[in-house]
C-alpha cells in the first residue's frame, strides 16, 4: 500500500506528497520491507486497470489539488501548474463546474492524470469518471465507490487518520490512501514497520 499526505500551500493550490516505504525512511530509521511489494500485485485481475495512473502519480510523487472559486479560475490555474510540470492534478468537488473542468481538462492534456477530491457518493464518483476522471479522492473510505471503480481504470484514494481506518481501507481494496499530515508525522515510524500493509497476494 501507500500513502499519500496533504502538505498546505495557498488558497488555490495544496500539494500531496506520496509516500513509498523508501521514500519513508527518509524521514525514519525503521527496517523496510520490500520496496518491490509496493507495485500493483501482478496477480490481481484488475491491477492492469489503474497501473498507468498508479505509475503516474508514483512517478510524480506530488498530486497538486486544486480548490478554485469559479470554473475560469480553475481553468487558469490547472493550466498554470500543468504548464509549470505538474503531472497529477486532483480537483475538489466544492469547484464550481468541477465536472466541465475536469472533461475539459482531460481532453487538452490527454496524458496528464486528473481527478476529483471530496468526493462522498457514488453518483458523484461515476460522473467524475464519465468526465474522465482517472483517480477520485475522498475524505474517508466510501464503500460504494470502491466497488464501482473496482473493474475499472480510476485508482480510487480514500482518507485515512488512524491504523485501523489504513487496515479497513486495505481490507476493502483500496490500493492506495491519502493519510493526514498530522498522522503521517506521528505513526510514519509504524506505517513502515506494520506486516498488513503489504499489498495482498
Amino acid at each position: 500500500m501507500v500513502f499519500t499526505c496533504i502538505f498546505p500551500c495557498n488558497p488555490v493550490f495544496q500539494f500531496q506528497r506520496l509516500f513509498t516505504r523508501s521514500r519513508l525512511q527518509q524521514h525514519h530509521s525503521a527496517p523496510l520491507l520490500s520496496p518491490s511489494n509496493l507495485k500493483p500485485s501482478s496477480s490481481s485481475s484488475s491491477s492492469h486497470h489503474y497501473s498507468h495512473t498508479f505509475s503516474l502519480i508514483q512517478d510524480s510523487a506530488v498530486i497538486a489539488c486544486l480548490r478554485g472559486n469559479s470554473a475560469e479560475q480553475a481553468m487558469e490555474a490547472a493550466r498554470a501548474a500543468v504548464n509549470g510540470g505538474i503531472a497529477v492534478l486532483e480537483i475538489v468537488r466544492s469547484t464550481p463546474g468541477v465536472f466541465e473542468v475536469l472533461q475539459a481538462l482531460a481532453n487538452e492534456y490527454p496524458t496528464k492524470a486528473f481527478g476529483v477530491g471530496t468526493v462522498l457518493t457514488a453518483q458523484d464518483a461515476k460522473t467524475a469518471m464519465k468526465a474522465g476522471a482517472k483517480f477520485l479522492m475522498s475524505p474517508a473510505t466510501v464503500n460504494d465507490i470502491l466497488d464501482d471503480v473496482r473493474d475499472t481504470d480510476v485508482l480510487y484514494m480514500p482518507g485515512v487518520m488512524t491504523p485501523t481506518e489504513i487496515y479497513s481501507a486495505h481490507n476493502a481494496g483500496a490500493k492506495i490512501v491519502k493519510v493526514a499530515y498530522d498522522t503521517y508525522q506521528q505513526l510514519g515510524s509504524l506505517f513502515l514497520t506494520s506486516p498488513w500493509l503489504l499489498p495482498r497476494a
